[in-house]
C-alpha cells in the first residue's frame, strides 16, 4: 500500500459505481487508479474528494501490470481550491491547466516535481487573478519550456522568469499579444491539435 499527495487531473465513471482517477503526485508522476465503489462510498471518498483540481492524500495499491490501473483505497482532502468553482472563467482555466498536464504527463514516469509545482502554482494564481488571459499565456509558455520544446527568445524571458503569482505585473508587456498567439499555436502543434 502506498500513500501520495496528488492533484486530481480528471475522473470518469466506469460501470455503475466505480471511477477511474488520473492524478499527478508531488514527484510529478502521473497515477491512473480505479476507485471501486467510489460513487457509493461516503466513508472512503465522501464530499466530492475526487473532484478535478482537488489536492488530496491518496492511499492506493499500484498496478501490477505496466498498462493496468492501480486500486485507490482512500482519499482525504487537503485543499479544494473552492474559489475556482464560484466563477465560470476561473474554473474553465483551471480545467484547461489540468487537461494540458494530463496530456503531457506520463503514467508511472517521474516527470519532475517542476510539473507538479507549475500546476499547483497555476491553480493558486487563478484564485485571485484579475488577468486570466495573461496567466494562461504564461502557464502555457512555462509548460512548453518544461517539455523542452520552446525555442526561447528575448520576448519570452520576462514571462518565463516571472513567478505565476506575479503574472499581473506582465499586463503592460509590449509582447503580450505576440506571446499569446505564439503559445496557443506552439501548444497546438506540440499536442497535435493544430
Amino acid at each position: 500500500m502506498l500513500k501520495d499527495r496528488a492533484l486530481i487531473l480528471k475522473t470518469y465513471k466506469h460501470s455503475e459505481a466505480n471511477l477511474i482517477v488520473h492524478a499527478l503526485n508531488n514527484r510529478g508522476i502521473k497515477l491512473k487508479l480505479m476507485a471501486p465503489s467510489a460513487l457509493l462510498s461516503k466513508k472512503r471518498f465522501g464530499g466530492g474528494v475526487l473532484q478535478p483540481t482537488h489536492y488530496v492524500q491518496l492511499t492506493y495499491k499500484p498496478a501490477r501490470l505496466e498498462d493496468g490501473l492501480g486500486t485507490l483505497q482512500e482519499a482525504q482532502l487537503i485543499e479544494d481550491f473552492e474559489q475556482l468553482r464560484s466563477d465560470y472563467d476561473r474554473l474553465q482555466l483551471a480545467l484547461h491547466f489540468l487537461n494540458l498536464v494530463d496530456r503531457v504527463s506520463q503514467e508511472g514516469e517521474s516527470f519532475s516535481e517542476a510539473l507538479f509545482d507549475l500546476l499547483g502554482n497555476g491553480l493558486k494564481a487563478i484564485r485571485n487573478s484579475q488577468h486570466l488571459e495573461i496567466l494562461r499565456t504564461q502557464f502555457e509558455l512555462k509548460l512548453l519550456q518544461s517539455q523542452g520544446v520552446l525555442q526561447i527568445d528575448s520576448k519570452m524571458l520576462e514571462f518565463l522568469k516571472t513567478p505565476l503569482s506575479k503574472h499581473s505585473e506582465l499586463s503592460h508587456s509590449e509582447h503580450l499579444s505576440f506571446l499569446t498567439t505564439f503559445s496557443r499555436l506552439n501548444l497546438g502543434h506540440y499536442l497535435g491539435t493544430v
